[in-house]
């Protein structure tokens, strides 16, 4: 490697596998720590209860969720792949949207749910955050 190489980066052309988090145990260890935090905790449950790329999961706005009920469907249309795919709304994720919007209270429905400030927060954020909680559980 040279001198200004990040090792933690693929060589260019290569390809990276990325595994799911697969053992229930750290899961609930993940959702556990960020219970104090409705934002990354919504994207965290939306993401395993769904299996949906983070992208997909970016371009979500208030308007697209606001108002769904358990056993609701959103369809999306993959950013990658072009294909289309479904977000269930199940308990867990009807919870962590509730706890979430009451703490935003936001007053714009066409705004990006997951914001950092007034800005969407972008895929290498959530990928560093994801390698931080799992990190973090070991």
């Amino acid at each position: 490697m040279t001198k200004g190489q990040n090792s933690n980066r693929p060589q260019k052309g290569s390809k990276i596998a990325v595994d799911p988090i697969r053992r229930m145990k750290d899961i609930q260890a993940i959702s556990k720590m960020l219970s104090d935090n409705p934002r990354n905790n919504l994207l965290f449950v939306m993401g395993t209860n769904n299996g949906l790329r983070t992208g997909d999961l970016l371009k979500l706005k208030v308007s697209d969720v606001k108002g769904m009920r358990i056993g609701d469907t959103l369809i999306i249309k993959e950013g990658k792949t072009g294909k289309r795919n479904m977000l269930v709304m199940n308990k867990s994720i009807h919870k962590s949207l509730q706890i979430y919007l009451e703490k935003i209270k936001p007053m714009d429905d066409d705004s990006y749910l997951q914001v950092e400030g007034r800005r969407s927060i972008t895929i290498q954020c959530v990928n560093n955050m994801v390698k931080k909680w799992v990190g973090e559980i070991n």
